[in-house]
């Protein structure tokens, strides 16, 4: 799946999530009524997305998934990998591509492997 078509699934879901944020701080507000409409427009793109007939089944699924995901797992990360050393963030780059490009990639703690585990 094109990470511009993820892109703009996590986007459209990170605007969903924050326009509902506010309707729950601000309700019955004016703020709130237009929200409600722009998180139901999304809701319509999302279903649309999912339910065209023109992407495959393989890219309806895989949009299913990424707007069930945690949204706000990729800022979290993003924010942990900025903290670690240049070398760390190479070999994190490194192992994303290799799980990109379906290697199977184990992480194993030190400590088993010194204890002879």
């Amino acid at each position: 799946m094109s990470a511009n078509i993820i892109s703009a699934v996590q986007n459209l879901k990170l605007a969903q999530e924050q326009f509902e944020d506010f309707c729950r701080q601000y309700p019955e507000t004016k703020g709130e009524k237009l929200f409600k409409v722009y998180v139901g427009k999304i809701k319509w793109m999302f279903n649309d997305i999912v339910t065209h007939p023109f992407l495959t089944e393989e890219v309806r699924y895989g949009i299913k998934k990424e707007i069930n995901s945690d949204i706000f797992a990729i800022p979290a990360i993003h924010e942990k990998v900025a903290l670690l050393t240049p070398e760390q963030r190479e070999m994190i780059e490194s192992t994303l591509d290799a799980m990109i490009s379906g290697e199977e990639v184990k992480i194993v703690d030190i400590k088993d492997i010194n204890d002879g585990g």
